[in-house]
């Protein structure tokens, strides 16, 4: 199969509804709408270019140039939307240093069952992380650090098979 251009559709429906979810006041997903139809174009959105879907959402909140000094970042806040299960070949997701206000990290997370690296660190996440993540047997990197986080029983750890430890 050669090379693919352009979105397919569902996912960027998926991508547009989980832009739904968020509140932007800094405007990071201005190249996210209709004006653009090609999602793969939009902020941190990557495909591949053998099968065209998303493989890689990296949103990382980006400091505050005003604020540097007090670690303050333009983040996105919200809600985590399930949306992103449409995403069935994304294994790639940084949503760092956002501002999730204190929401749990969604169980579904677990069900992306190609994902490899999670980056989830400094996103205001609290309450116990949820056991699914233990679903994730390709995942190398799962960064939670700097969050209000339970972590409870840690057994789920075990499953991740092929998890990298530094």
């Amino acid at each position: 199969m050669g090379n693919v251009t352009g979105c397919i559709e569902r996912e960027r429906q998926a991508l547009l509804h989980f832009k739904h979810g968020l509140v932007d006041d800094f405007g990071l997903l201005f190249s996210w709408g209709d004006d653009n139809r090609d999602c793969c174009q939009w902020r941190g959105v990557q495909r591949s270019n053998q099968s065209g879907h998303i493989i890689m959402l990296h949103l990382p909140a980006p400091p505050n140039e005003e604020y540097d000094e007090y670690g303050i970042y333009q983040s996105l806040r919200g809600d985590i939307s399930p949306s992103l299960l449409e995403l069935e070949h994304l294994t790639h997701l940084d949503l760092s240093c956002n501002d999730f206000e204190g929401r749990h990290i969604p169980p579904f997370l677990g069900s992306l069952s190609r994902m490899q690296y999670l980056n989830l660190s400094q996103a205001n996440l609290a309450q116990t992380v949820p056991t699914q993540l233990g679903n994730h047997s390709n995942l190398l990197s799962l960064d939670l650090s700097d969050n209000y986080l339970n972590f409870g029983n840690l057994e789920w750890l075990s499953r991740l098979s092929s998890f990298k430890t530094p």
